[in-house]
């Protein structure tokens, strides 16, 4: 039985979200339920859908919340004069960050966007600033390069540690897992930056 109203819809809509992630947190994705949801806040499982539209709502919600988690981690991470040492360290963090949460980053993978449904502008902004941190670094590395191959390189590089922190987040990889995903993830970089450096050598002569 839910309870009366105590909450403004505000206050509801971040304990709705604060719920489901924990559910998914422990549980994942197949975890997660409208009526689970409610035994949670102690409201009723019609609450959730004056907030939200529906559960995949709540799941592309969750998900614009991690991928700004994950920009302001890597606004953390210092930045010096070597790109070399920047994109290192942001692959790293990336790395890092996607491992301690790997409950939640397996979002990413297990949910697709419903028929017809557009991903969220925060959701593509934050993609955006993401590629942006890169960009800036990969430029100090190869400064003669096009900015458009800067920035379709700084987006194939991380689309590469993605499929990194897809197979070691979901324990399915037979060779990247949890315990190896740096190591694929540092040579993954060494790779990037060595075709980098040669691409700004031959963009120079």
């Amino acid at each position: 039985m839910g309870r009366r109203s105590v909450h403004s819809p505000e206050e509801l809509r971040q304990l709705i979200l604060d719920a489901s992630q924990t559910i998914v947190e422990r549980n994942g994705i197949t975890g997660l339920s409208a009526r689970e949801i409610a035994r949670m806040i102690g409201y009723s499982p019609g609450t959730l859908y004056n907030i939200f539209e529906n559960l995949d709502d709540v799941l592309l919600t969750l998900q614009v919340q991690l991928m700004g988690r994950t920009v302001e981690h890597l606004k953390h991470v210092p930045q010096g004069s070597d790109g070399e040492k920047n994109i290192e360290d942001l692959a790293q963090a990336y790395v890092d960050f996607a491992l301690v949460n790997r409950r939640m980053w397996n979002l990413f993978l297990a949910h697709s966007l419903p028929p017809g449904k557009t991903v969220p502008a925060p959701f593509f902004d934050y993609t955006t600033t993401l590629a942006q941190i890169v960009k800036d670094s990969l430029a100090q590395v190869a400064p003669k390069l096009p900015t458009e191959d800067i920035d379709t390189t700084a987006r194939a590089f991380l689309a590469g540690l993605n499929g990194i922190c897809a197979l070691a987040a979901t324990e399915k990889g037979v060779y990247i897992t949890p315990a190896t995903a740096q190591t694929y993830a540092k040579e993954l970089t060494s790779t990037f930056l060595k075709g980098l450096r040669c691409r700004s050598v031959h963009a120079t002569a």
